[in-house]
């Protein structure tokens, strides 16, 4: 099998620090490791000088010295669970940082709440100091998210590259090509595509001969319609030679997404909206939006009184507006935003979807949309049960008519509330392709859990406070 037309494309693409060949990643778990268990066992002794001077009470030494195998696997353990080993799958320091945060809690508060219940309870001389803990915990989630940085930079200096290729038609190839090299940490390298649609099997030498030469870390299946004989074929070549495959859904595929299996009659049955039959989850959902939402309000009114201000001097207008969207179920309700184009924007051309650098959108407005902080003033709709914090946009509804008669799976995402932000929001752009956002929708609704929602919520934290995400 020849490599398809497609390779030339990619090659073409590539960025100037796209090598035809990149430096092997090194082995740093253990070394890694190492640097962790002496940088939290210095963040677990350094507070206690700081709060303490010279010479700090011996019960704080001893209970930290008495606790400390306790306290390191705890902060390994958190680490590792973080994900701040992988640098394969987290290739830029925000991911690190953020990461580094929870790990830095996780791996910290578990050991002074022990030593509280023993204090409590066993060992009143077990001692501890609150300042000393919060202190401890900044300390490690610093470490961890300048070491992170520091490795990253370094692997970047040595030409260590994430080397993906896509597999799949050519056109759809290259389309998927040029949104990696826009969007895609510096980390990563495009190799040659490769269209396995005509492969004879998983021992074709064409499949062969492309892994051997493109030598890839990650392969990319781009599976519009891919034969089932074509997508074994990729998968059984990349296992030989332990190459991590991914899959870039359709819309179908998307619907089997966190799609929940069980047995009926004895036949293996999928239930493709398994989160209908979850009202646990739904009324823990409701009253997590409600009460963050009440405290948001309360805690940022000085930032939302501020934004506002910013808005009206920005541009002439008011600060707020009100745009009907379409709800769950198709019920329309109206969206509160901060304005972020000129006043009368779509007097003349009606509704149009954004775009790229839109010469409608003001210099607040630009702002307010890369930061997401246009979105605050929606906490109101979610008090009033019509969004949720977590949630597929809500979409104007002469855009969504428009959308459900060429997709019909478009109505599949109005079995969930819209939500404040989704997959969709922080990883798809102002301009993105609707088909593109339902495939995230898509996948968030055959994934709809807790934990996935508070995924999301800090990856939205990230764009906030980085500014650095989806346009």
């Amino acid at each position: 099998m020849i490599p398809f037309p497609c390779s030339r494309i990619l090659r073409a693409m590539k960025s100037p620090d796209t090598a035809p060949g990149s430096a092997p990643w090194p082995r740093l778990g253990v070394r890694l490791a190492m640097a962790d268990t002496l940088a939290g066992m210095a963040a677990l002794f350094l507070p206690i000088w700081l709060r303490y001077g010279d010479s700090p009470p011996p019960e704080h030494l001893l209970s930290a010295q008495a606790w400390l195998p306790f306290f390191v696997v705890f902060r390994l353990s958190a680490a590792y669970g973080g994900g701040l080993y992988d640098f394969r799958h987290r290739l830029q320091p925000a991911d690190h940082v953020f990461g580094g945060m929870g790990a830095a809690f996780a791996g910290a508060a578990p050991g002074y709440l022990f030593l509280a219940f023993l204090q409590l309870y066993y060992l009143p001389l077990a001692q501890f100091s609150r300042a000393v803990a919060v202190l401890d915990m900044a300390l490690l989630a610093l470490w961890y998210g300048l070491s992170r940085a520091a490795v990253l930079a370094w692997l970047h200096r040595r030409g260590c590259r994430l080397r993906v290729a896509l597999a799949g038609p050519a056109a759809a190839c290259a389309e998927l090509a040029g949104e990696i090299r826009a969007h895609a940490p510096a980390l990563v390298a495009l190799a040659g595509g490769f269209d396995p649609a005509r492969v004879s099997g998983p021992d074709d030498p064409g499949i062969a001969d492309w892994l051997a030469r493109e030598t890839p870390d990650q392969v990319i299946l781009e599976a519009l319609e891919l034969p089932d004989t074509a997508l074994s074929a990729v998968v059984v070549a990349c296992d030989r030679r332990d190459v991590e495959v991914c899959i870039h859904p359709g819309l179908r595929l998307a619907l089997l997404a966190g799609a929940e299996i069980f047995s009926l009659a004895g036949l293996p049955l999928i239930r493709l909206n398994a989160h209908a039959a979850r009202p646990a989850y739904a009324a823990i959902k409701r009253g997590m939006d409600l009460s963050a939402a009440l405290g948001g309000l309360v805690l940022l009114s000085p930032l939302l009184a501020a934004l506002a201000l910013a808005v009206r001097l920005g541009s002439p207008g008011p600060a707020l507006y009100r745009q009907e969207r379409q709800g769950r179920g198709g019920k329309p309700f109206h969206v509160v935003k901060f304005r972020t184009m000129a006043q009368g924007a779509e007097d003349r051309t009606g509704p149009v979807l954004a775009e790229e650098d839109d010469p409608r959108v003001t210099p607040t407005g630009r702002w307010l949309r890369r930061t997401r902080l246009d979105e605050l003033p929606q906490l109101w709709n979610v008090i009033r049960g019509e969004m949720s914090l977590v949630g597929p946009r809500p979409e104007r509804p002469a855009f969504a008519d428009a959308h459900l008669a060429e997709e019909p799976l478009y109505r599949h995402r109005l079995l969930a509330r819209p939500g404040m932000t989704g997959l969709a929001q922080i990883h798809g752009r102002y301009d993105t392709d609707y088909r593109q956002k339902l495939r995230y929708d898509l996948l968030y609704i055959g994934n709809m859990t807790l934990a996935a929602d508070l995924r999301i919520l800090a990856a939205t934290a990230r764009i906030v406070l980085t500014g650095r995400g989806a346009r």
